[in-house]
Parts: structure tokens; sequence; C-alpha cells
């Protein structure tokens, strides 16, 4: 849609604390949030008339975007599992040492 914001925290809200930590721990992750952004930039100065590309390269940077959301969205479901997953050992840990008391 014309004008509408596709920056990663638009797009994934509930992924704030996650991205804010994958950007600044995750090179890999924090190299695709440059790339998407510089991308979606790009978009945006063309759905503004600031550049006139043509409709294939246009559709080359709509599928580059998506790719790097998908694989950043992937990425941002891995780090929240394996987070949960250490709150669970720690929740369970913490129980054991509860029930030796």
């Amino acid at each position: 849609m014309y004008g509408e914001k596709h920056d990663l925290h638009h797009e994934f809200p509930e992924f704030e604390a996650e991205i804010r930590h994958l950007k600044m721990n995750n090179g890999h992750f924090a190299r695709f949030f440059t790339e998407y952004d510089e991308v979606d930039d790009e978009l945006m100065r063309i759905q503004q008339g600031i550049e006139t590309p043509s409709d294939d390269y246009i559709e080359e940077l709509k599928k580059k975007r998506l790719f790097l959301k998908d694989e950043m969205y992937f990425m941002l479901l891995k780090y929240r599992r394996k987070q949960k997953k250490k709150e669970i050992k720690k929740e369970r840990k913490r129980l054991k040492q509860k029930s030796k008391d």
C-alpha cells in the first residue's frame, strides 16, 4: 500500500525487545536488518515518485524485502523459543531446589 510503513518495528511490534537484542548481539540479524531498511527506504522513495525505476526492478525489491523479512521473522521466533526454554529450565531448577528444602 502507498506510504505504508514496512520497517521491522511496525511489521513485528510484538518482537520489539527481541529485535533490539538481536540487532545488538547477532551480526547476521544486524546485516539483514540494515539491508531490509535500505530496501524499504528505496521502495518508499519509489512510491513517493522520487525515483522511477522499471516495474521489474520494483518487483525484485519487493521480493528481496519479503525474503529478508521472512528470514528475520524466523530468527526472531528461534530466539524467542530459546529464551522460553531458558526460562522453563530455570523454573524447573527453582522448583527442584524448593522441593529439596
